[in-house]
């Protein structure tokens, strides 16, 4: 074999010089054993690493198959006499596989990769995974909007961000929040639409940039305004279709003027409804003319107008409280995109009740919201989001009446109903019911 003529060769002292080299320059080995057995013949224990890059470990498993032994010429041509061989270990470095550090480091898990490599790891706080909450706009467009946006903020609603944007300058400076937006800057100086709803529309194509990065990161905007105006009647479609077509859930809560106000502008304000069903995924009418049905003598102008807006504030709120109060049932941000994607007409009634019976006088109420007219028929509703919220004092069989009342009030046997229940200790001895129900059908003439 070919190891038994090198060995032949080392132990003889006849050999040539040249035949020797020859034959040295011919051995390869491409088995483990073989390398092993050649080692032990030369008397080499540890052969002399001269790769600085590998280490040659013979009594490991982890060989190239086609390992290469490369014998000492130099010793050949000039070998040792007979038994000196093992005095004096033969240098054999050859061919090997990674060192023990790279095999150890491939039995090692790796440690996460940094944002700037490209990979998010979520942040950890005690151990547990930050809650990412959804980010909810409220946008008041015009002097209406904006309206709408004080009242909420001076009641003090939480988990959502305001915007309020308007073609009058002076106005907008009135607003209680410091996410404000002038529109049209160019086009109307900060002076207002004067009831021109083109002026309104091309003040907010103007500043359309400005809108998207005003609406960045957000999961879904109400858009609150008057219609029969010049910026609310112009802008607001604009700035809803903006919000449509950056993926948010857009929901739309307008009102109608009053009677009083005279048909050219309730013609303005039914062709800005017309626009808005168009670029929303839900949109909430509000005949101004209904508040009548819940003034009285003593009313005053501004605490009518807050009536109206107070619907606002409690669709808002009943949406916000589902997700992020503590309940018996909570929901999260998909469950209401199910109930309000491009659903259509909707309606949003609340209902507070104390005493006897309080879950089904709730529900009663927050299905019958006279603010918002007898045009739509919520028995045709194939969507509907329920917030059921109580004190400690709510039990599970009045959760179960009140449910009970909204489910037998849909026609609809395959309606998505969504029903939550939320905490508030704040409404001990009473029971408060909203309602959002969606995809609803006008009434029959």
């Amino acid at each position: 074999s070919m190891l038994g003529a090198t060995t032949a060769l080392l132990q003889r002292h006849a050999v040539s010089k040249r035949a020797a080299v020859a034959a040295a320059s011919m051995v390869r080995f491409k088995s483990t054993s073989l390398q092993k057995k050649a080692i032990r013949a030369l008397g080499s224990t540890k052969p002399v690493n001269n790769n600085p890059k590998k280490v040659n470990d013979v009594a490991g498993n982890h060989h190239e198959p086609n390992g290469v032994l490369q014998l000492n010429a130099d010793l050949i041509l000039d070998p040792p006499p007979m038994g000196s061989v093992k005095d004096e270990p033969i240098s054999m470095p050859f061919k090997q596989e990674e060192d023990e550090q790279k095999e150890q480091q491939l039995n090692t898990y790796p440690e996460p990769q940094s944002e700037e490599e490209g990979v998010r790891t979520p942040p950890v706080v005690d151990g547990q995974l930050h809650e990412f909450a959804p980010k909810i706009v409220v946008a008041g467009v015009g002097g209406a909007g904006g309206n709408a946006v004080n009242n909420m903020i001076a009641k003090e609603l939480q988990g959502v961000d305001f915007l309020a944007l308007n073609t009058d300058a002076q106005h907008l400076s009135t607003t209680l929040t410091d996410q404000r937006l002038q529109l049209g800057v160019e086009l109307t100086r900060g002076l207002g639409c004067g009831a021109n709803p083109d002026a309104g529309r091309m003040a907010a194509i103007e500043c359309k940039a400005a809108i998207e990065d005003a609406l960045r990161d957000a999961h879904m905007v109400f858009i609150t305004a008057g219609m029969g105006g010049g910026t609310g009647t112009g802008a607001a479609p604009v700035i809803a279709e903006t919000a449509y077509e950056m993926g948010i859930l857009t929901v739309a809560v307008v009102t109608l003027p009053f009677t009083f106000e005279g048909s050219h502008r309730r013609r303005l304000a039914m062709e800005g409804v017309e626009q808005m069903q168009q670029v929303v995924d839900t949109l909430i009418v509000i005949p101004n003319q209904n508040l009548f049905s819940l003034a009285t003598d003593d009313t005053s102008f501004v605490d009518a107008f807050r009536m109206a807006d107070d619907v606002l504030l409690a669709g808002v709120k009943s949406i916000t409280d589902l997700m992020t109060s503590p309940g018996l049932i909570n929901l999260d941000f998909a469950d209401v995109q199910s109930v309000m994607h491009g659903m259509g007409n909707a309606l949003l009634g609340t209902g507070v009740a104390s005493g006897e019976d309080r879950a089904r006088v709730a529900a009663a109420q927050a299905l019958d919201n006279p603010l918002l007219g007898s045009e739509m028929d919520i028995a045709t509703a194939k969507g509907m989001l329920v917030n059921i919220t109580g004190g400690p004092d709510m039990t599970l069989h009045e959760v179960d009446k009140a449910a009970q009342s909204i489910t037998n009030s849909v026609l609809d046997q395959n309606a998505n109903i969504i029903f939550g229940s939320a905490y508030d200790e704040s409404l001990q001895g009473s029971i408060r019911v909203s309602v959002v129900a969606t995809g609803i059908d006008p009434v029959p003439p």
